[in-house]
């Protein structure tokens, strides 16, 4: 496991920020440092998550002392906080120092500090180690359960296609608390390679400086990251320790798959194309730079010690090439379990390796898989998986008539409330952390529905686009 074998890399540069670079030698002596204070009777530690050292330090202690986490977005705001806190009932704290209660830190390093909020020992699962949001930027309560076993056994197959080596330097411009993201840490730290930690966007040149300081030679990203790249003109920089880019996060639509794999060909740079959950801990599929014309579309095959079928939307039957069903998928990777109570969190692997992913798919000849739509009511927002019925519980929760559709990075919402368009707007975007570029709000007479009252959802969807 890469959090256990830190000092194995010794003077190899992990972290790099601005200023100062810290080996694994000195990562290793300050994860330590915290694994020392929780002692070793197991303990679950709530981590708000930025994109800075002090995440990945706590992140990589409380995997080597085999503490649990729920790792959360640091943006969320206080009542989601609150209600991780109520439901799951963690003992410590980790977050951003707040000057009003400096003195309540137990421990502190840079600019974190951890906080006891609970001496009550939590009935815990050996195994359990980390969990995940599954809504992206909602802050949802549901989290998925990984294991230490999940998370090195999907950093195992990453690194067999990726090939990631200890001269590799990857930047971080995908947050930590986001199961891409994290895959890039975990990669990066398991072949003993650098990671260049800053909060500087894409579109700044600031980012890109740092990117040629440091000689990164991986760039990653969700296809908004990728329609950022485009608009920016990447095709026209000297870029020339580059050896590679990654997409995951949602489906690139194909003029933007294209162009990248013009890109990438020009550049003799590889370009992988990619497929996961967070319920698989981050990777499902990949597809070979080299099938990026032929299979255009594709998320590719299994990766290594993966296994993917498609069933018929009961889940009985294996189909035949070309045949639409749910995609399942099956491997070492999956996790334990959803959890949405403290009782959850003491359960052991509720799935056996099987993972029916809500997507419905089907197989060439070849054997290479294609995703055409989804079973269930999700859409991705910039890599962030969005469930339009949480959303939608929520608003009518808050007494407004709504429903909600949507695709890929745009959410709607509609409403038969006139009147209160603008009530609804700053509650979406207060609630649910999301830019105002990624949803609207618009009303209408009445919704569609069949002779039952049912509310049609796709026609809905149709009027809007």
């Amino acid at each position: 496991m890469y959090s256990d074998n830190l000092i194995k890399h010794g003077d190899n540069t992990c972290l790099i920020l601005d200023g100062y670079e810290f080996t694994y030698k000195e990562v290793d002596r300050e994860c330590n440092n915290i694994c020392k204070f929780l002692g070793k009777t197991k303990k679950l530690v709530l981590l708000k998550a930025g994109t800075n050292i002090e995440t990945v330090i706590c992140y990589l202690a409380l995997l080597k002392s085999n503490h649990a986490m729920i790792m959360v977005d640091c943006s969320i705001n206080n009542t989601h906080i609150s209600r991780f806190i109520d439901k799951y009932q963690p003992n410590y704290l980790w977050e951003p120092i707040q000057d009003d209660s400096e003195s309540e830190y137990v421990l502190k390093f840079k600019n974190y500090g951890l906080k006891c909020i609970n001496n009550y020992l939590i009935d815990l699962h050996p195994k359990l180690s980390l969990m995940l949001s599954t809504s992206g930027s909602t802050g949802s309560p549901k989290l998925v359960r990984l294991s230490k076993d999940n998370l090195s056994s999907n950093t195992d197959s990453i690194n067999d296609y990726l090939r990631i080596s200890s001269l590799d330097v990857a930047i971080s411009n995908l947050p930590f608390h986001y199961s891409y993201g994290l895959s890039i840490i975990n990669t990066h730290i398991d072949k003993g390679a650098s990671i260049v930690i800053t909060e500087k966007s894409p579109m700044t040149k600031d980012f890109w400086n740092l990117f040629k300081k440091h000689n990164v030679t991986n760039l990653n990203g969700v296809p908004y990251n990728y329609e950022i790249f485009k608009r920016i003109g990447i095709d026209n920089m000297s870029l020339d320790s580059l050896r590679f880019l990654t997409q995951a996060g949602g489906k690139l639509n194909e003029t933007l798959i294209k162009s990248f794999t013009d890109f990438a060909n020009t550049r003799n740079i590889d370009f992988y194309i990619m497929y996961g959950q967070t319920e698989a801990t981050a990777r499902i599929s990949y597809l070979p730079p080299k099938d990026l014309n032929s299979k255009i579309n594709s998320i590719g095959k299994p990766i290594k010690n993966g296994e993917l079928v498609i069933k018929d939307l009961n889940g009985k039957y294996e189909l035949e090439s070309a045949k639409e069903g749910e995609l399942i998928y099956k491997g070492k990777n999956v996790m334990m379990g959803y959890a949405s109570t403290i009782d959850d969190l003491k359960k052991g692997n509720d799935l056996d390796g099987i993972l029916p992913t809500g997507d419905i798919a089907y197989k060439d000849d070849d054997g290479y898989f294609y995703i055409t739509g989804r079973i269930k009511r999700f859409i991705k927002i910039h890599g962030n998986r969005i469930s339009l019925d949480e959303v939608e519980n929520n608003l009518k929760s808050a007494l407004y008539q709504v429903a909600c559709v949507g695709i890929d990075n745009m959410l709607f919402v509609v409403t038969t409330e006139y009147e209160k368009i603008d009530d609804i707007k700053k509650f979406v975007k207060e609630n649910f952390a999301l830019h105002h570029s990624t949803f609207s709000v618009t009303a209408v007479e009445k919704f569609p529905s069949n002779s039952s009252g049912k509310l049609k959802y796709n026609e809905l969807l149709s009027q809007l686009l």
